[in-house]
């Protein structure tokens, strides 16, 4: 019921993931435990590196508040960025390297340019940050990666001169270039969608007119959405694959992702399967199921399968072929920290990585999905292919 505490989650939860507040609360309690367990004491002033990440908020839109990532460890600056690194790491690692970090946040935007400066570097910078007061201890986030105490700052300076790549200069500086060329360019140049979402959100990005911030959230999910329409509209130029079922699978922290190639046109299902006792279920499974199907026109997409799409297009480009996907993450009750949907992003990038199975005919390719997986479900299978109903 909304505006009272739940005993225990629900399916609510599973859609709102602690930020679009479905119970009518004004903080999700599920979160505000995790944020006090975790989090570094702030001092009055810091001289550390930004890896170089920034939290743009959404409170009080567009009068946000944003502020740098600030680490007393350059080792730790370096990591708390390096998904690669991350993806190997247990959830208490993850935690516990993003949240040694400080968020120096600044609620004026003209006192943004060393941030801005900050944000374009290819490492991290060393800033000097005076702190006013600290609000909270830490922050975490299904979309955002986690984050330590978030604190106002009376002033940031950088101490170091920013590395900055060409390229980057380049489209920031290109105040006639529109923010989705932008992101284009810089993708096309090999330029981390990472370091495009910390553009955006500031605000460095697009038309001069058309510039202002973005809360980090809402840009993570843009960026996503943008360069997965543009590999899409190649993708659906490329020949139908037409060999065998490909299976791709890899594991992060009790996420199970299944990801099945399908002979025939670009089509794509996303299945979240949340089984009990998890993060955001009480006692029984919640399942999510999202679909794209570009010849009818169709789509149901959010932020998390924003995340898993841009993989599955990029290694579609790789095959240069078209083809028929159903991608599948099991979420089990040991993913008990979100640290962000970078993770959702990278573990279908390593699936895919991955030597894949073969399979001659659809059944055995789902009874092969359905064995590794904790629960049964069931699953329309694109285009004229039969249900999976038939095969449980």
């Amino acid at each position: 019921m909304r505006g009272q505490l739940r005993d225990s989650p629900g399916s609510e939860c599973v859609i709102c993931k602690g930020y679009k507040k479905l119970c009518g609360l004004s903080k999700c309690p599920i979160l505000s435990d995790l944020m006090e367990k975790f989090g570094v004491r702030a001092e009055k002033s810091l001289l550390g590196a930004t890896p170089p990440f920034v939290l743009v908020g959404e409170y009080n839109y567009p009068n946000v508040r944003v502020g740098p990532a600030v680490s007393g460890d350059p080792e730790l600056a370096v990591r708390a960025e390096d998904h690669k690194f991350l993806l190997e790491r247990s959830l208490l690692e993850i935690a516990r390297i993003r949240t040694s970090h400080l968020i120096a946040k600044l609620s004026r935007e003209k006192d943004l340019e060393e941030v801005k400066l900050s944000s374009m570097s290819e490492r991290p910078v060393q800033l000097e940050v005076e702190i006013e007061k600290v609000r909270r201890k830490s922050f975490f986030d299904s979309i955002v990666p986690p984050v330590g105490p978030v604190a106002d700052a009376k002033s940031i300076k950088l101490s170091e001169e920013p590395k900055v790549p060409s390229k980057i200069e380049k489209v920031v500086y290109d105040t006639d270039l529109r923010a989705v060329e932008a992101i284009k360019e810089l993708y096309l140049a090999g330029v981390d969608v990472y370091h495009s979402t910390r553009l955006l959100s500031l605000g460095m990005l697009g038309k001069k007119e058309r510039r202002k911030l973005v809360p980090t959230r809402w840009s993570i999910t843009a960026v996503d959405s943008m360069l997965g329409d543009f590999l899409k509209k190649k993708v659906l130029e490329l020949p139908e694959y037409s060999g065998d079922i490909l299976l791709y699978k890899y594991e992060f922290n009790d996420n199970r992702y299944r990801v099945l190639l399908l002979p025939g046109i670009y089509q794509l299902q996303i299945v979240e399967v949340w089984l009990p006792r998890g993060l955001w279920t009480s006692e029984r499974a919640e399942i999510i199921t999202n679909y794209e199907n570009p010849v009818r026109g169709f789509e149901i997409m959010d932020g998390g399968h924003y995340a898993m799409r841009l993989p599955v297009l990029e290694h579609l480009n790789r095959m240069k072929k078209q083809a028929a996907c159903i991608a599948i993450r099991e979420v089990g009750p040991g993913y008990f920290i979100p640290v962000g949907n970078w993770q959702i992003r990278e573990s279908m990038r390593k699936a895919f990585l991955s030597e894949p199975e073969k399979f001659e005919s659809l059944k055995e390719a789902i009874s092969s999905v359905l064995s590794d997986l904790r629960l049964k479900i069931r699953i329309e299978v694109p285009g004229k292919m039969k249900s999976l109903r038939e095969f449980l």
